[in-house]
This record gives structure tokens, C-alpha cells and sequence, in this order.
């Protein structure tokens, strides 16, 4: 049992480390996405804000 609980805390830590770039890079800094671009509202005046019908 004991073996087990530093097994999931070890799990625990690293899982932690791998997203605040202990090992690395963050996620959030990664070149994965690199090549998808957001859309983007070209034209702001062309969606209508008013009331719900």
C-alpha cells in the first residue's frame, strides 16, 4: 500500500511538472499548434447585437 501512494504521488508530481515546464517547455509554449491560425472577425460591424427574439 505504501508503494502504491508514492506510485501516485510520483504520477502526481510529474503530471505537475510537465505543465509548469519543469521538464521543458509548458504546453502553452509548445510549436504544436504553430501552423493552425485562429479566426478572425473581419468585419465586427456584421454581427447583430440585440435583443433575443
Amino acid at each position: 500500500m505504501r508503494t502504491l501512494f508514492f506510485i501516485v504521488v510520483l504520477a502526481n508530481v510529474l503530471t505537475y511538472g510537465l505543465g509548469a515546464g519543469w521538464f521543458g517547455l509548458k504546453p502553452g509554449e509548445s510549436r504544436l499548434g504553430a501552423a493552425v491560425k485562429t479566426p478572425t472577425e473581419f468585419r465586427p460591424g456584421a454581427i447583430e447585437v440585440g435583443p433575443i427574439r
